[in-house]
């Protein structure tokens, strides 16, 4: 199966959580927060994210992506993605007006949430191509024990994820800065549940003996993972406009 056959992702050497040298534009970062939500309070919980969708837009934000775990695991668990240009705006952001009603709203339906800095990494990323949406999402978070992580990268960029970009299977990562735990998050793009059928790029490239020998160099390396699936939802989201894509 494709969650078994998935291996973890690195997504940052230690050298780019550094900051950037002179001259050179900060690497970008997002804001990922992960809720859970009352069930029987659903419909709530999507109209206000509806309307901080459309506040969002109005104000500028590039682009905005809700997205729900879906068929397995916890179905009531919601990730919501925002880009974080820099982290100067914090000290001005304040939730006052329509959007102030809207987050209360969402505070009396959660069951709990955490918010992530993530830190993204450009140089292992396939995104999906310009105007395309995003549909079913795997989503892959790990930990990586101390000291590993460039260990880790040079299996992920030498072995791993190049089987993927042969494969045309988009991806983009992440590394978990602050919030929690230090960890990795791992998005690959699925088109639908049909193609989980056809297993793990990695394996259709090397067969499963030589995936296996892959996947054992990293034994002792990755300390925790979870994943899960996660379906895009267009309705609460929106992606970038058309004349702002580059």
């Amino acid at each position: 199966m494709l969650l078994r056959a998935l291996p973890p992702v690195v997504l940052l050497l230690p050298a780019l959580l550094a900051a950037p040298a002179s001259g050179q534009d900060p690497p970008p970062w997002l804001e990922m927060t992960i809720v859970q939500v009352d069930p029987a309070r659903v419909g709530e919980f999507l109209a206000a994210q509806r309307e901080i969708s459309a506040l969002d837009r109005e104000a500028g934000v590039p682009w905005r992506s809700v997205g729900r775990t879906a068929v397995f695991g916890d179905t009531y668990r919601f990730v919501i993605t925002t880009p974080l240009a820099n982290f100067a705006q914090l000290d001005r952001a304040s939730d006052d007006g329509a959007r102030a009603g809207a987050v209360g709203r969402i505070r009396n339906v959660i069951t709990s949430r955490a918010t992530y800095a993530v830190r993204t990494a450009p140089t292992l990323d396939n995104p999906l191509p310009e105007g395309e949406t995003p549909a079913l999402m795997l989503v892959q978070i790990v930990s990586i024990a101390p000291g590993r992580e460039q260990e880790y990268l040079q299996v992920m960029a030498e072995d791993v994820l190049p089987h993927f970009d042969e494969a045309e299977m988009h991806h983009t990562t992440g590394a978990l800065t602050f919030g929690g735990e230090g960890g990795y998050v791992h998005v690959f793009h699925v088109e639908s549940f049909a193609a989980l059928d056809q297993g793990s790029p990695l394996a259709r490239a090397l067969g499963a003996p030589a995936a296996l020998e892959v996947m054992a160099k990293l034994s002792g390396v990755v300390t925790r993972s979870e994943q899960w699936l996660v379906r895009y939802l267009p309705d609460v989201s929106f992606r970038p406009e058309a004349e702002d894509r580059p």
